[in-house]
């Protein structure tokens, strides 16, 4: 059992009915790429009682992202955890477990599923962002506008193709160029709520519900990119392209956007570059070796995407170079 301290435990009795330390289980409950931890607070007698405890330095900006987002949405979407109670002096926050059936642990359980289970999570998207953006208040003024789009391709150019494959001399005026053309079409495109890391770790199956969370980057931003992070996701390595093009298609039968491949495409790439500088950034620089399986698979699909696209060769390039460097 992970040790817990005082502070916490006190905090557990005041916000848990009849909490008492010696007739509860705390157990780890699963992993993010932040410094966050997250505790499995359950009745020894009765698992069924069950809570979330996380733990989490308050001066961290996503810190009131989280909180605002979770009591903004509350009540008018069923997606997230219900949040209990927080402690700001020191970063606690008591929510709601929703088990440890993420949308990838499930295709592996559960493979003849794996359809099903991705078009009830695409339902579930849709139904996401069609929630108007002012549903809350952090979501509807952060945007992702052009300079987070770049920030996102200076985090590929520095923890993936530097820090990662050692390659950055490749980086030149031309990708600069491409880059900017990429995230001014981006930025252009139609904004709707997205969750902004809408990947099957972050999915989870519960009650045959679908949840969303570490929701704290959602924002404003065009519908692709959330599809792109589930569709394209390097954690699900056995995604083809015929099941793709089946979910992508069932996507548009079913929501009222009328989204372009090219510009479905061009959200695709914006998402894993920021994939691929996190995966590259958490292995090298914060000891994470876990996300450097990821890498090639991402490489791989940002290959195939860019082949589909006719104004980013240097970045085909790139890429390529990257791709040997995995072999």
């Amino acid at each position: 059992m992970p040790e817990i301290n005082p502070v916490q435990i006190e905090f557990l009795k005041n916000n848990i009915t009849g909490f008492e330390l010696d007739a509860w289980t705390i157990a780890p409950a699963g992993s993010a790429g932040s410094d966050r931890r997250f505790l499995r607070v359950s009745k020894t007698d009765d698992r069924h009682i069950s809570f979330i405890l996380v733990l989490w330095n308050s001066n961290d900006e996503d810190w009131d992202r989280f909180l605002t987002i979770g009591k903004d949405l509350c009540g008018i979407s069923g997606f997230l955890p219900q949040i209990y109670s927080c402690d700001e002096k020191y970063g606690l926050i008591l929510e709601e477990d929703l088990g440890m059936m993420t949308l990838k642990q499930y295709c592996i359980d559960y493979p003849a599923e794996k359809m099903t289970a991705y078009m009830s999570t695409i339902d579930a998207l849709i139904e996401w962002q069609n929630m108007p953006v002012t549903s809350s208040s952090m979501i509807s003024s952060r945007l992702m506008d052009r300079e987070v789009f770049l920030w996102e391709s200076k985090y590929f150019e520095t923890h993936c193709v530097g820090d990662f494959f050692g390659i950055d001399k490749m980086l030149d005026e031309n990708w600069e160029n491409e880059r900017i053309a990429m995230a001014s079409k981006a930025s252009q495109l139609p904004g709707v709520c997205i969750h902004r890391d809408f990947q099957s770790e972050n999915i989870l199956v519960n009650d045959n519900r679908i949840r969303f969370v570490d929701y704290q980057g959602a924002r404003t931003g065009p519908a692709g990119y959330d599809l792109a992070s589930l569709l394209f996701d390097p954690y699900i390595g056995d995604m083809d392209n015929e099941t793709r093009n089946i979910l992508f298609g069932y996507y548009l039968s079913k929501s009222s956007s009328k989204m372009p491949l090219e510009d479905f495409y061009v959200c695709s790439l914006q998402r894993l570059m920021q994939a691929l500088g996190a995966y590259g950034n958490l292995s090298i620089n914060k000891g994470k070796l876990r996300y450097r399986q990821f890498i090639p698979v991402a490489v791989d699909r940002c290959i195939f995407v860019a082949e589909k696209l006719s104004g980013f060769p240097k970045l085909l390039e790139i890429l390529n170079a990257c791709r040997s460097k995995t072999v």
